[in-house]
């Protein structure tokens, strides 16, 4: 009778043990999409980062891609995994975007700052890097209206 107790104890023990992970990653998984908590964002701490929306949003990712290779941008290795600034939504002309910007790790003189239009599914964008003879250049990419350059600009 002793050794069918523990048996059923410890069988017991270890199934609630092996739910446990799942239970706290159902806790701290943050509700909502990456672009519906940046819209909702008001404090940086609760804010997405970059590499949630580039991997969770295909059509932000397919947009940047495109904006980058019409503009002549070599998309760098770095844009998925670089040192970035949470999302924030920001007003520009009436409605919402999301802003934010990733840079080269250990070299953040090399990054992309980025606006998404998630109602559109359009990225405007400025790049900062240096070209082949070593020469720091900045371009826009995206075709931003006057609004979006200016703001690009001041966070640049």
């Amino acid at each position: 009778m002793p050794q069918r107790f523990f048996a059923l104890f410890f069988a017991t023990a270890a199934i609630a043990m092996a739910a446990l992970p799942a239970q706290a990653e159902m806790a701290a998984a943050p509700a909502g999409t990456p672009v519906e908590r940046a819209l909702q964002c008001n404090d940086a701490t609760d804010c997405p980062y970059f590499p949630e929306l580039y991997d969770s949003d295909r059509a932000f990712r397919r947009a940047l891609l495109t904006e980058l290779k019409k503009a002549d941008i070599r998309r760098p290795s770095w844009v998925p995994n670089g040192v970035t600034t949470p999302l924030r939504p920001v007003e520009i002309d009436g409605s919402t975007r999301i802003l934010s910007s990733v840079c080269e790790p250990h070299n953040c003189g090399h990054y992309l700052l980025v606006l998404y239009d998630p109602a559109t599914s359009a990225v405007t964008g400025l790049y900062t890097g240096r070209d082949k003879t070593g020469t720091v250049q900045t371009r826009y990419f995206g075709r931003p209206s006057i609004a979006e350059a200016a703001l690009l600009k001041n966070n640049n």
